[in-house]
């Protein structure tokens, strides 16, 4: 999967068009899963398939750019709340549940999170996005406080995410993800318990 067909900065309008595509995307994603056709994405953006092709020439590629845009938001939440809890391990919390209800309200990114391979997510989130950055920088001010186990890394959250979304897609029940999220959290927190494998 590729994020775009060049690495030249695109047109004004060809910016905007590639713009639309992506937040079509998303809500067509969203909606319908990954069964989602490059149809539906094109009608629901108002613009011709073709220009969805010259954008994105396969269906992966458009994938890994709503995943791009969808971890963008995702630091940006982190970002927001370190910049605004005046408590380190309220804004770890936080930020961890409304991850965790993002995952609710997105089909396809809980089916893709389920399906590809777990290295695809880390070199998003490391090299496209801040997403890492920012889940370390949370983890760490929790840990600095004495509210998050010392071993605990900021990668942890992605690998929490990841079993959350197998949770949703598998359907275990309205309240399931909630329960899941904090068992985890509860596991996360400061204790003199085993430590974590690495």
């Amino acid at each position: 999967m590729h994020t775009s067909t060049s690495q030249r900065p695109l047109r004004a309008d060809a910016q905007r068009n590639r713009d639309k595509i992506v937040v079509a995307a998303r809500a067509a994603f969203a909606q319908n899963g990954l069964e989602t056709q490059m149809d539906d994405v094109a009608a629901q953006a108002g613009v011709g398939v073709g220009t969805v092709y010259r954008h994105f020439p396969t269906k992966d590629a458009l994938v890994r750019a709503v995943i791009v845009h969808k971890m963008t938001g995702l630091a940006a939440i982190g970002r927001k709340h370190l910049e605004t809890a005046a408590d380190p391990y309220e804004a770890f919390h936080a930020w961890l549940w409304e991850c965790g209800e993002t995952h609710v309200n997105d089909r396809a990114l809980s089916q893709v999170l389920s399906t590809q391979p777990s290295s695809t997510f880390r070199e998003i989130a490391s090299t496209e996005t801040e997403l890492v950055q920012v889940s370390s920088e949370l983890v760490g001010r929790a840990q600095a406080a004495g509210r998050v186990r010392p071993d605990a890394r900021g990668e942890d959250v992605g690998l929490v995410m990841c079993g959350l979304a197998a949770v949703l897609v598998s359907e275990w029940g309205e309240n399931a993800w909630r329960r899941y999220l904090t068992l985890v959290e509860d596991g996360l927190r400061a204790t003199d318990g085993e430590r974590l494998p690495d």
